[in-house]
């Protein structure tokens, strides 16, 4: 039998834990690429895909809205708001999306997208609201910052950072045609 010369020179195989982070985001991209495709039928109506940590608490009042693209509303969520993802990722077997969770603060926003896999559910995305019939409130700790960056991702400013009795506030209305008010409220 022959020995390999080069067995001396390996090192031990040690198994290392990957980094959480690392290994969700990882995760959360292969998802998006993977389910991006909207074409060919699957075989369920609908498929979960781990994208977040499992979720343990809704909040007794969790905003629950349609978007017209929901991976690119995520990504915008996480960007401007610093949203993370939450829970699974129920993709339809038409390829949109059926539910999805994010958590920004201590709060959880949950969206999907039209389809026509579900023809009884009657809600569909803003298209071009010129009224609307909610606000959402976000409670920011840099008011300007935050409108600032909305604004470079795409939204329409409504009303530019200004100083209230109330706090510091903006309203932004998002590329998915849902309106925000931005606050910080006044030092205690």
């Amino acid at each position: 039998m022959v020995t390999d010369p080069f067995e001396a020179l390996r090192e031990p195989v040690t198994p290392v834990a990957p980094d959480p982070d690392l290994a969700g985001r990882l995760r959360q991209r292969l998802t998006r690429e993977v389910f991006a495709s909207t074409g060919g039928a699957m075989p369920q109506q609908t498929t979960a895909i781990r994208v977040g940590p499992e979720v343990t608490r809704t909040p007794a009042l969790a905003p629950y809205i349609v978007v017209s693209d929901a991976r690119r509303a995520m990504d915008w969520y996480a960007e401007v708001f610093g949203a993370q993802p939450r829970g699974d990722l129920y993709v339809n077997a038409d390829g949109t999306i059926g539910h999805a969770e994010v958590s920004i603060g201590d709060s959880v926003l949950m969206f999907s997208e039209h389809s026509d896999l579900w023809p009884n559910v009657p809600v569909r995305a803003p298209d071009n609201p010129a009224t609307f019939s909610h606000t959402l409130h976000l409670q920011v700790e840099d008011v300007d910052g935050t409108t600032q960056r909305a604004r470079n991702s795409g939204a329409a400013v409504e009303r530019e950072p200004t100083d209230q009795p109330y706090g510091r506030g903006s309203v932004i209305v998002d590329p998915f045609g849902h309106r925000w008010m931005l606050l910080r409220p006044p030092p205690a």
